[in-house]
C-alpha cells in the first residue's frame, strides 16, 4: 500500500511532466494574434523605438515619414522598404527574392523567429543616419501551452490521488469487516 506522501509526489511529477511537455511542443510556431503597428520615421528616430510581439503573431506595419525619405530594414526577416514623406504607399522589397521594389500599403509577415532584431534606416537621411534604429523583439509563445499542460497534469494528478484514496478506503472497510 502506498503512503499519502508517495501519491502527492507522483501527482506533482505528473503536473510537472505535462507542463514540460507543453513547453517543448511550443518550440513550433502556433497561430498567434494579429498585431498592427504605426511606425513614424523622422530624422533620426523611429516612433515607437521598440516593438514587442510573440512568436507566431501576424505583424502588420504601417510606415510613414514625417520629414525626408527614410528606409526601413528589419534584420533577420529580409524586409527592406523605402518611405516617402506625405505618400501613403511604401516601396517594399523582399531581400530573399532579389527582386525590385513594389508599392504596398503595409508590411505583413509572421514573426516566426524568437529573438531581438534591429530595424534601421536603410536610406541615408542625414548626418546621424547610422543611429536611426529600433528594436523588434519576438518573445516565445509558450505560456498558453504550459498552462494547458499544467491543467491536464492537475486533472491526471487528481485522478491518481482520488482513485487510489478510494481503494484505500475500500480495503480499510474490508479489513474492519473481517474483525
Amino acid at each position: 500500500m502506498r503512503s499519502p506522501a508517495y501519491r502527492i509526489v507522483v501527482a506533482i511529477l505528473i503536473v510537472i511532466a505535462f507542463s514540460g511537455i507543453s513547453v517543448l511542443l511550443a518550440a513550433r510556431p502556433l497561430g498567434g494574434e494579429s498585431k498592427t503597428f504605426d511606425i513614424k520615421a523622422r530624422q533620426y528616430a523611429y516612433d515607437p523605438p521598440v516593438i514587442k510581439v510573440s512568436r507566431g503573431d501576424t505583424v502588420h506595419i504601417h510606415l510613414s515619414s514625417l520629414d525626408v525619405v527614410h528606409g526601413f530594414h528589419l534584420e533577420g526577416h529580409g524586409i527592406d522598404a523605402e518611405i516617402y514623406p506625405a505618400k501613403p504607399l511604401i516601396r517594399l522589397r523582399d531581400e530573399s527574392q532579389k527582386s525590385g521594389f513594389r508599392e504596398v500599403e503595409e508590411i505583413v509577415f509572421t514573426a516566426d523567429k524568437v529573438g531581438k532584431f534591429r530595424y534601421r534606416c536603410s536610406h541615408t537621411c542625414g548626418y546621424l543616419h547610422p543611429f536611426m534604429q529600433g528594436e523588434f523583439i519576438v518573445g516565445p509563445n509558450y505560456p498558453f501551452r504550459a498552462g494547458i499542460g499544467a491543467a491536464i497534469g492537475v486533472f491526471f494528478a487528481a485522478v491518481v490521488l482520488f482513485s487510489s484514496k478510494g481503494r484505500v478506503l475500500d480495503s480499510e472497510k474490508e479489513e474492519n469487516g473481517k474483525r
